[in-house]
């Protein structure tokens, strides 16, 4: 609303729409008036615009502005393009973002569940809707609600202790030698014998490589910090295999390509309950025989932070445990 009062020999204009007000001085009361008419429609049309519901965009574009915008900027984002594409590919990506539900959201995640999803890489996925959502409120001006807030999210579980059984590590890398892509057999041998995270090792470049050293420096971590990874023999043998072959970078995959090939790889190798992540646990494993279960070398190689985390990794394994009660 627009009020206008006389101040000495001139005129004071004042106007208060939606709680913001605006005030200034005039001589004349015709243009005290012509100004409080336009800043009272430029306040309403302001406040319209801003409350206006976003129509024309849908999940699918606003996780291509994701992508593009904020996705650099976060730590894992190797992983984070992978759920992107994953989820891109739901019947929930068509929908407009304004338009999706907590019931749409709730359907979401009983699909993943059901599709054998674990807890914990559910709530990785949920977790990345909800961060859309947020980036789209606060970053971008969309008066939206978020629907990921309002539904219940499944336990994380326990941490898995899945370790390659006998015959399994011959039988992936025989399948894995059988894939098109010819980067794909060393990726998972070097992981294996590495222990590094899978956008560790995807993200990596030739210049972090010290073959002289048998060294890896890897800047960009999980957690932030830098640390350096030795190569065991074999994950030198890889890495030079690499490099003579010619690759762009150490192993030049994306991280949805691994993705999809990982499944059929498996399949291929008569292989179940296998996670691209559990060679992580195989490799880290591996480095705490090799370390006598020096738990503080073993935390500088695998980059957890408390001594607890790397703890999970210095036990003995089935076969072993068997071995010593026969004996």
């Amino acid at each position: 609303m627009a009020s206008i009062r006389k101040k000495g020999r001139g005129y004071e204009a004042r106007v208060k729409v939606f709680g913001i007000a605006r005030s200034k001085s005039f001589e004349s009361l015709h243009a005290a008036r012509r100004w409080a008419r336009e800043i009272e429609l430029k306040l309403n049309q302001e406040h319209h615009q801003a409350k206006r519901p976003i129509k024309a965009i849908t999940l699918t574009e606003a996780l291509k502005r994701y992508s593009a915008e904020a996705l650099p900027k976060l730590k894992g984002a190797t992983q984070e393009y992978s759920r992107i594409a994953l989820l891109a590919r739901t019947p929930l990506a068509k929908m407009r973002i304004d338009a999706i539900s907590p019931a749409d959201v709730r359907s979401y995640r009983d699909e993943l569940l059901a599709a054998g999803n674990s807890g914990a890489t559910v709530r990785l996925k949920l977790a990345l809707l909800s961060r859309v959502y947020s980036t789209a409120t606060k970053e971008w001006g969309y008066q939206l609600n978020n629907p990921v807030a309002l539904i219940a999210k499944p336990a994380a579980g326990r941490a898995r202790n899945r370790r390659l059984e006998d015959g399994e590590e011959q039988r992936l890398l025989k399948a894995a030698a059988q894939c098109r892509n010819p980067h794909l057999a060393p990726l998972v041998a070097f992981a294996i014998e590495s222990g590094m995270r899978r956008g560790e090792i995807l993200s990596m470049t030739w210049s972090a490589v010290d073959l002289m050293k048998s060294v890896i420096t890897l800047i960009h971590t999980k957690n932030g910090h830098a640390r350096w990874v030795p190569l065991s023999s074999a994950g030198r043998v890889i890495i030079q295999g690499q490099w003579d072959r010619g690759a762009e970078r150490p192993f030049p995959v994306s991280a949805s390509l691994l993705e999809n090939a990982w499944e059929h790889l498996i399949k291929r190798a008569q292989i179940t309950n296998l996670r691209f992540h559990d060679l992580r646990h195989e490799a880290l494993s591996r480095w705490a025989h090799r370390l006598n279960g020096d738990v503080f070398k073993l935390s500088l190689i695998s980059g957890h932070r408390t001594l607890q985390m790397a703890q999970r990794y210095v036990h003995p394994i089935q076969s072993e445990l068997l071995a010593q009660s026969a004996s």
